[in-house]
This record gives C-alpha cells, structure tokens and sequence, in this order.
C-alpha cells in the first residue's frame, strides 16, 4: 500500500512538476502530514527531490530526472495495452505511432511482464463503437489540435449560424466516434462544439491564455450531467418479453411477470417516442402506465389494422 502511494506521489511529481504539499495532498486524496513523510521517504531513498522555499514554493524533481517502471501487475498490464481505443487514434493520425510506442513499451518490459502484455494484446480487443455508429469525418480536426496546441484562438462558424465569432480552444473530447470542441467564448463562458457542426473554421494569429484552475475532465463530467439533467423526461411501465428487453434501458430492477415475461421501468424523452417504441415489438412489450400511452398505442395499432 506504501509503495503504491509512494509511486503515485512520484508521478505526479514527474508529470505535473512542482507542487505544493496541499495540492498533493488534494490532488491524491493523503493526509498533508502523511504526504510531507513520503516526500521525505523518497528524498532518503536516493529520488532527487527538493523543496523550494517562500510564497511560490513547493516540491520539486530534478528536471532531467525520469523514473523507470518495471513492477507492473498484470490487471495494469492488460489496461494499458487493450485499452487504446484505435479509431480515436487514427482521426489524430497517431495510429502508426501508437503501434511503435506499444512496442517499445513491450521491449522495455521484464521478461515475465512481457509475456503478459503480448497475452493480453492478442486475445483482446476493445471495440468501443456500436453496430449502428455512423463515423463522423472530423473534418476540422487537425485545425484545432494545432489551436490546441499552440494556444491560439479559432474563428468559427457553428450550426447554422453566417457570422464567424472567436473562441480559445480548450480541449478536444472523442465520445464514440463523435468529437468535440470545448472552447471559452470571448466573454469566458465556457461552451461544447460538435465538429461535424462546424461550418466554417479559421486559425488566427491572437493567443490566449489557458485558464490555470481549467480540468478538462471535470468539466467534461459535469457537461455530461446538464445535459442528463436537461433532457425531456417521459417514465412508462412495460410488460416485456424476454427477447425484447434489450430494445429498452431499465431505470430500475426488473420484476418478473409471468412465463417469459417481465416488468420493466424506463424513460423515453416523449410520448410518441415511446408509442414507436412499444409498437415496434409487435406484441412483445405491453403498457402498464401511463394510461395516455395505453390509449395512443391502441389507436395505432387499431388503425394499423385496419389499413392492411
């Protein structure tokens, strides 16, 4: 458990460089106390770190300094080496690099760790896409990475809008086979742009200035629960079959009805998305509640009839 602290605080150092003994404390969920003793530990234990005094002091690493990892277990193993998700890659051009780096990664492996990795490699694949994905070209792609990257800002036409307006780029997200643009607006908000939805896009020649305290993960997730949150909200009670259940998502634990039947809860954003849904599986999904959708799938299914 030590070693693995001490690894994780070692890390940290090397990638985020120098930090103050509150912000790994925070950063690795450790007491300040417990982080000042392992920070001594490594110091005893021949890592090259030294604090920096004063207001704007911390801890730091030897510049030059680069540790070297041979003790991985196999589940870490298996994570790093299956878990490249390659179409992802390959929009950023960085598919024939990956391959290289996951060889030189192998070699430098000890031998039994090798084995592992390669065992892994070969018997499996992570196929994050569904069946129905339609691959979007991202065609704006390449434009904001080198925005990214070199911190200067776009000038973009979005949707269906005719003006062009200027944005810092902030990061990129790929979410299946979909990327996005989280960028700040000129006034600071903070906004999410799909890149099949750009119209227009232009480099400029103004930097800007990356807000410090700005997470792109953080941000990402609680993107995500807006927009949950935002959504229309229609609950209905089905009685299902088995071969149907999985046309539908259950809010809640299913129940079982009868033979080859069960009671299942799930949220539709509207009520004709929900009578489509249900008429679908031509008899294979009942409604329970609410009595509206009853009568809205009765109706259609009575008219259905009729005109055939």
């Amino acid at each position: 458990m030590r070693a693995e602290r001490l690894l994780r605080l070692l890390l940290y150092l090397q990638t985020r460089g120098q930090t103050t003994v509150a912000q790994l404390a925070q950063a690795l969920d450790i007491s300040p106390r417990t982080i000042q003793r392992d920070l001594e530990v490594l110091s005893l234990s021949g890592v090259p770190i030294y604090s920096i005094r004063g207001r704007r002091g911390g801890w730091a690493l030897l510049p030059d300094y680069r540790t070297r990892l041979t003790g991985l277990t196999p589940s870490e193993v298996m994570s790093v080496f299956v878990g490249a998700t390659a179409h992802v890659l390959a929009d950023l051009g960085l598919d024939a690099s990956s391959e290289l780096a996951v060889t030189k990664l192998i070699a430098s492996l000890p031998e039994a760790t090798r084995r592992e990795a390669e065992y892994a490699r070969q018997r499996l694949l992570i196929d994050h896409a569904g069946w129905d994905d339609r691959r979007e070209t991202p065609r704006w792609l390449d434009l904001t990475r080198q925005a990214l990257w070199e911190e200067l800002r776009l000038a973009i036409i979005y949707a269906d809008g005719t003006e062009p307006f200027e944005v810092s780029p902030l990061g990129l997200v790929a979410k299946a086979r979909t990327w996005y643009l989280v960028a700040a607006r000129t006034d600071g908000r903070l906004r999410t742009y799909r890149l099949s939805r750009l119209t227009s896009a232009e480099l400029t020649s103004t930097p800007f200035t990356r807000p410090p305290d700005f997470d792109l993960a953080t941000y990402w997730a609680q993107s995500q629960r807006e927009f949950q949150a935002s959504r229309p909200s229609y609950p209905i009670t089905l009685k299902v079959r088995d071969h149907a259940i999985r046309r539908f998502r259950p809010t809640t634990p299913m129940l079982p009805a009868s033979d080859g039947w069960w009671i299942l809860h799930t949220d539709l954003e509207n009520p004709h998305e929900a009578q489509a849904a249900v008429l679908a599986q031509a008899g294979a999904a009942q409604v329970i509640a609410p009595p509206e959708l009853i009568t809205m799938v009765r109706e259609a299914a009575l008219y259905i009839a009729t005109s055939h």
